[in-house]
């Protein structure tokens, strides 16, 4: 619900077009003098690059699951960190809620309580707990753009690590990121990078991001993922289609990272990316018994099989060794691959059903769509003007370009129920929050029969969502 000081009621905004004001943020406390979201963006980090499993001290001291701790005692101690309003009526929450339910639906009607509750427990559990934090502390476009920079930072500390730690590649792994993974990880952050970069408000936030987009495509071909090399094809394409953006400006981000990972890639590595699109018949993973497709065929038989809860959240390896067609006709003193899907859509509805499926689905779609709905009412003079609305009008473009960075290479691996998906909706719904609440861009007015335009509207300052205190004169 909208507080009654916040905003005016959309009944008393004239019905003629409007002028829509300069957006004027309150000027926002110092991250480093507010404890709670300095420790939740750190928490952000580590989460995202698992950098605290890089160093044997850090590994004992578990600092994620000590920030986590911080977090929510401090949150209980001082509760106006929190806004509860910012749960009512949000659609990505509904989605996590219904996605959590059949999760715990899989764990018990599957084919393993104990292994999928483990995972429950030790992971998926703590993912949506942090997300809900995300969404529970945004009060205005500041707290957005942080839960943003967390993210990228998180991003490009895991391209440091890939690149000057672990020297990623197909024949080493991070600590809980394979290749594939790092790979995946890496294109979906490059475009929320160049988001920052595009509205930043500092000589040290371009910096910043310039030095991140150049790790993040170095790291692309360093871990010679196939999947990695179609998604930033497919996120290429859509930069140079994205509005807004001068033509020379997109032209310089592509052929910059271009220039990047050609320098950066290791021997043979345009050879193995020709061979995707040449003969993808003659890849191993088109024919063996273990090859992603028939690791597909087989999934979607257990979504056949089990089509309400599936076999159970993380339990698709568990499924391969014990009820698959390869476990059932498997001759005697040979072993078997417990494979992983390696494919995120396939995961998804052979570990929790149809309804999983339809679920994790839609909520890439509303990461996609809620975005651009809000991108059309924002009027162009934003891209030009000042950091709030240049971050408003980049965010509408670069989130679902993230999304669908994301969508495409989550079909060359296991990520359905990893961390940067879920932080990604809730940046994403952090920034519808914003906008609806506070009527930054648009409402709907109607504008003859069976058809709705845009008018744009705006507000003065202050950009909070929590509502104003009465005495302060706010």
């Amino acid at each position: 619900m909208i507080p009654p000081d916040t905003v005016r009621p959309y009944t008393q905004v004239s019905q003629r077009r409007q002028r829509p004001r300069a957006i004027v943020a309150a000027q926002a406390p110092r991250l480093r003098d507010d404890p709670f979201r300095l420790s939740l963006i750190i928490l952000i980090i580590l989460s995202l690059s698992k950098f605290g499993g890089y160093f044997g001290i850090l590994r004992q001291l578990r600092p994620a699951l000590l920030l986590f701790a911080f977090c929510v005692g401090y949150a209980f101690l001082h509760k106006q960190k929190l806004n509860a309003a910012n749960l009512a009526g949000n659609w990505t929450v509904r989605l996590f809620v219904a996605i959590a339910v059949v999760v715990a639906g899989s764990a018990v009607f599957g084919i393993s309580l104990g292994h999928a509750a483990t995972y429950i427990l030790g992971n998926f559990s703590k993912t949506l707990a942090i997300t809900f934090l995300m969404i529970l502390t945004v009060r205005d476009l500041s707290d957005v753009r942080r839960l943003a920079w967390g993210f990228a930072l998180g991003g490009i500390v895991l391209a440091y690590l890939s690149i000057f730690v672990v020297g990623i590649s197909k024949e080493t792994s991070g600590v809980s990121y394979d290749a594939n993974d790092v790979g995946v990880f890496m294109v979906m952050t490059l475009p929320i990078v160049m988001m920052l970069l595009q509205s930043s408000k500092s000589r040290f936030e371009r910096i910043v991001a310039i030095t991140g987009i150049i790790l993040l495509a170095v790291t692309v071909v360093k871990t010679q993922s196939r999947g990695a090399f179609i998604g930033m094809l497919v996120v290429g394409a859509g930069l140079l289609l994205m509005p807004g953006i001068a033509i020379w400006r997109r032209a310089f981000y592509l052929v910059a990272a271009a220039v990047t990972m050609v320098l950066a890639a290791p021997s043979g590595y345009w050879t193995m990316m020709q061979s995707v699109l040449s003969d993808p018949k003659a890849d191993y993973n088109w024919d063996a018994v273990n090859g992603r497709r028939n690791i597909a065929k087989r999934g979607i038989g257990y979504m056949y099989d089990y089509p309400v809860f599936g076999v159970g959240i993380d339990n698709f390896r568990v499924a391969e060794g014990t009820i698959s067609e390869k476990a059932r006709n498997l001759m005697p003193g040979h072993g078997i691959r417990w494979a992983a899907p390696h494919n995120s859509f396939v995961q998804s509805g052979a570990e929790a059903g149809v309804p999983g499926l339809l679920l994790w689905v839609s909520l890439l779609l509303s990461n996609i769509l809620i975005p651009l709905r809000l991108g059309r009412g924002i009027p162009r003079t934003w891209r030009r003007g000042n950091s709030e609305q240049r971050f408003v009008a980049a965010a509408s473009f670069y989130l679902p370009l993230a999304q669908i960075g994301f969508a495409v290479t989550a079909f060359f691996v296991s990520f359905a129920w990893m961390e940067p998906l879920y932080m990604l909706s809730a940046i994403v719904a952090g920034l519808n929050l914003v906008v609806r609440r506070q009527r930054l861009i648009v409402q709907p007015a109607v504008a003859g029969p069976g058809f709705r335009s845009m008018r744009a509207v705006s507000i003065t300052p202050p950009l909070s969502l929590a509502p104003p205190l009465r005495s302060s004169g706010r």
